[in-house]
């Protein structure tokens, strides 16, 4: 019996999936890249464009941040800081200063608190310094580290990818380099996500990761254990 409750819910979970393919369509709720980013051939990765300034994206946060520590080994989540107005790039050189600098995770929900919850006013690099000198760094170590090689490198990069990704909007959603997801078009950021699950599998699949570890069963097997199940 147990065998064969577990055929119905794999047939279940193709059932599901079919059910998927035919809710998100491509161009309705995720769209293609024009000149897709290159990424490793053993993950899948989900990046996380955001703004800190952007209310919409602090409203996303906790939906993407718990879909985040629930993704499979082979998915590597990445944050894209996003300057869609005057003086958000404050925020961009803020970010990446703290990723060199080790503390970009740990004061990444702090700082969206910070702006939104506490509605602190950062009018300058300064002010932006004294908050992360309150998670662990001397204010005065942090604005040398903004302007650094190593912080500059990583907004040119930032740039180009934020043109080549398409990207118009925040909160937004890549998967692989090649596909953009935004909440237009979905009626909560569950349904969005669950478009990032759908496009996050069906890379999977491609590249052939996370794949059940164990030899599934013949036809033959599986057909003579429905029998005797039908003369049991």
């Amino acid at each position: 019996m147990r065998k064969y409750l577990h055929l119905m819910a794999s047939a279940v979970v193709l059932f599901s999936g079919s059910l998927m393919a035919q809710e998100f369509q491509e161009g309705q709720h995720f769209q293609k890249i024009g000149s897709p980013v290159a990424t490793p051939d053993d993950k899948v990765v989900v990046t996380d464009g955001f703004a800190y300034p952007c209310g919409a994206c602090r409203r996303f946060l906790p939906y993407v941040g718990s879909w985040a520590e629930n993704t499979p080994d082979y998915v590597e989540v990445e944050h894209l800081p996003i300057a869609l107005q005057p003086g958000w790039d404050l925020f961009v050189r803020a970010y990446y200063t703290a990723q060199v600098m080790g503390i970009a995770e740990e004061t990444h929900e702090a700082m969206f608190k910070a702006v939104h919850d506490e509605r602190r006013q950062f009018r300058s690099f300064e002010d932006i310094a004294d908050f992360y000198a309150e998670h662990g760094v001397e204010a005065e170590s942090f604005l040398n580290t903004a302007q650094s090689f190593a912080v500059d490198a990583r907004i040119r990069q930032n740039r180009n990818d934020v043109r080549t990704f398409g990207i118009r909007g925040t909160p937004a959603v890549i998967v692989q380099g090649k596909w953009r997801v935004s909440p237009n078009g979905f009626s909560s950021y569950d349904e969005m996500l669950a478009a990032v699950d759908y496009l996050v599998q069906r890379e999977a699949e491609a590249l052939g990761l996370g794949q059940d570890a164990e030899t599934p069963e013949s036809d033959e097997a599986a057909s003579s254990e429905q029998a005797e199940e039908a003369s049991s």
